[in-house]
């Protein structure tokens, strides 16, 4: 509570700050925690501001990082906050306040005209006497937070929930087929719920869920990636004719030496969608551990920075490889891990990543 307290006090700081920025611009926090509705209704703050000698008042809900169904909750409280201020000699403007809102939030709270401000800056104020709209981007620190759901075991939970689209699946086995816990699947879950990326039906733990807005975990997902680093990748050169020769000599390596493993980047999308007339270069995942050696071994696969036709990137636990379809006997990453790696690519592999995604997930 005591640290929710000081990112509050820092979110009104900065809000202060901002609108004093603003042309005869000043603010100044009026209360905290007031009761501003019958049977204790709250608000977290009020501000009081001037903007080009206008008076305004603000009244503030404060969250910590703001997601589509936080901030209707916050909507629906300071719509019925708004509704028993009368008889005041100003406007005044429901407002809302997080370190991080996502863009979907952010769209929701424009569209019913609610004001918000975060740490990046961004300042929407839908007065009737002084409109402020400033735009800035997520900070890098806090796009982190809102991009955790993206990363280690959290990451398996979406693919799981992604690649079993439309069905209606269970903590207990999504837990199960993303190799995490249940806790880790349940927390997962909850926090697509507050984006409103998955529906709800049931209860305790009978609870199904479904996703239901495949768009939008695409295009945050890829919004997420543009500022994270490729992952290591380890190049090797095989002797073969071909990728498709290549990927049938690394399915017999594979189970010779029992390493689980999936064909993923360009040769997958090709299998996924065609689109390209050859491909020259094989990526893949390979479970680590002993396994993956002995099946390096096998292949007769020699360490390269130049020439190289195996990569192999980076794996730290059996859950990061992950299969969705077996095609002419090799197995493929599934389409949603395909695209994800495209996008960090590089020649064609956007155009490879762009098909894909409108022939396998845009669906």
């Amino acid at each position: 509570m005591l640290q929710f307290e000081q990112d509050e006090q820092e979110l009104l700081e900065g809000l202060i700050e901002a609108i004093g920025g603003l042309p005869e611009g000043q603010a100044w926090i009026e209360g905290r925690e007031v009761t501003v509705a019958p049977r204790g209704g709250r608000v977290d703050a009020i501000v009081e501001a001037m903007i080009a000698g206008r008076s305004l008042q603000l009244l503030i809900e404060a969250k910590r990082e703001a997601f589509p169904r936080d901030v209707r909750e916050a909507i629906w409280q300071l719509r019925n906050h708004l509704a028993h201020q009368t008889g005041l000699d100003r406007e005044v403007v429901p407002f809302f306040v997080a370190r991080a809102i996502s863009p979907g939030a952010r769209e929701i709270l424009r569209e019913e005209k609610i004001g918000f401000y975060d740490l990046g800056g961004t300042l929407y104020i839908p007065s009737l006497s002084a409109f402020v709209y400033i735009d800035r981007p997520v900070p890098r620190k806090t796009t982190r937070a809102l991009g955790s759901i993206f990363q280690g075991q959290r990451a398996r939970v979406v693919q799981e929930v992604f690649a079993r689209r439309p069905e209606w699946v269970s903590v207990k086995q999504i837990a199960e087929d993303a190799e995490v816990s249940p806790a880790t699947a349940s927390d997962t879950l909850r926090d697509m719920e507050r984006r409103e990326w998955i529906e709800v039906e049931g209860s305790g733990p009978s609870k199904l869920r479904r996703l239901c807005a495949p768009t939008p975990v695409l295009d945050a997902w890829a919004a997420f990636l543009v500022d994270q680093k490729p992952p290591k990748v380890r190049r090797y050169y095989v002797s073969c004719a071909n990728t498709d020769e290549l990927a049938r000599k690394l399915d017999r390596a594979c189970r010779d030496a029992d390493a689980a493993y999936a064909v993923t980047g360009e040769a997958a999308a090709q299998a996924y969608a065609p689109y390209l007339s050859s491909i020259s270069q094989l990526r893949c995942r390979i479970a680590p551990g002993p396994s993956q050696d002995r099946a390096l071994e096998v292949l007769d696969a020699r360490r390269v920075t130049e020439g190289w036709n195996l990569g192999v990137i980076e794996t730290k636990a059996r859950g990061d490889v992950t299969v969705g379809e077996r095609i002419d006997g090799v197995a493929l990453a599934q389409p949603l891990q395909v695209y994800l790696d495209l996008l960090q690519g590089s020649g064609r592999a956007k155009e490879m990543a762009a098909h894909l995604r409108e022939e396998r997930l845009d669906r």
